[in-house]
């Protein structure tokens, strides 16, 4: 399941590549949906893929994408009100399990790596899995990219757009979603959502990705897991116009 939304020139990715959504931003010539698209049809772990966004109306003088689109077979959604609420269109209107969602922007994501991570997650007991990667493992690789960092106790970590809803109910992690996606790059709101407690906790550099797991799990009624995964790539998506022009330094180098 691809998020493939667009904003429009609101977008700052969009905005300084000139074109009408993220999604058809380029890198080395190759629109982002066709990167993605391209790895999950070369993946052994991927059987179907289906796409929320980019919307029709910006496909229609985009006969070239359309067309490869169409070629690899990908069902196209129109994309809802935003991240979280495309997430449910999409995997409500697949009704199948387990499914994984990647964003259109995770530049450097590659079939060796995400059939891996496919493998990881047939292993692990969750209705529901998100993804955690060691934030110097990404610096080391461009150490130009801004990412949203989080303590918990000496574990830098920062979140991949990657997840897997592994069971129906993994549902209820995405509805919660709705709730604080506003809050994704402030991490002192995120952790309060969950409860004072946390926040104090994490203040103190006492909380947990299993603790924070745990307690999610309880608050939304679906057993949550926080993977920590070992491929940095995973974490490297096209957020704000500084990362293209960074990520287009690093993949022209």
């Amino acid at each position: 399941m691809i998020l493939a939304g667009d904003r429009g020139l609101s977008d700052p990715v969009a905005s300084v590549a000139g074109v009408e959504g993220k999604a058809f931003a380029k890198l080395q010539g190759t629109t982002l949906i066709e990167r993605v698209i391209s790895v999950l049809h070369e993946c052994r772990s991927v059987n179907k893929i289906y796409s929320v966004g980019p919307s029709q109306k910006y496909l229609t003088n985009r006969t070239s994408l359309h067309s490869f689109i169409e070629q690899h077979n990908v069902c196209l959604l129109e994309p809802a009100s935003g991240p979280s609420a495309s997430a449910m269109r999409g995997v409500m209107q697949s009704d199948y399990y387990p499914t994984l969602i990647v964003t259109c922007d995770l530049a450097l994501l590659s079939v060796n790596v995400l059939d891996q991570y496919c493998e990881t997650m047939v292993d692990i007991s969750a209705d529901f899995v998100a993804s955690a990667i060691d934030y110097q493992k990404v610096h080391e690789i461009i150490p130009e990219l801004k990412k949203t960092q989080y303590q918990f106790g000496s574990k830098v970590v920062c979140f991949a757009n990657i997840f897997a809803v592994l069971a129906p109910e993994g549902l209820k992690a995405i509805d919660y979603w709705k709730e604080v996606e506003k809050s994704r790059k402030k991490p002192i709101q995120l952790i309060r959502k969950i409860d004072w407690i946390s926040l104090l906790q994490y203040k103190l550099g006492r909380l947990s990705l299993d603790q924070v797991a745990l307690k999610l799990s309880e608050k939304v009624g679906a057993r949550l897991k926080i993977q920590c995964m070992p491929n940095a790539e995973l974490a490297i998506d096209v957020d704000s116009a500084q990362d293209y022009q960074v990520i287009q330094k690093f993949l022209a180098g």
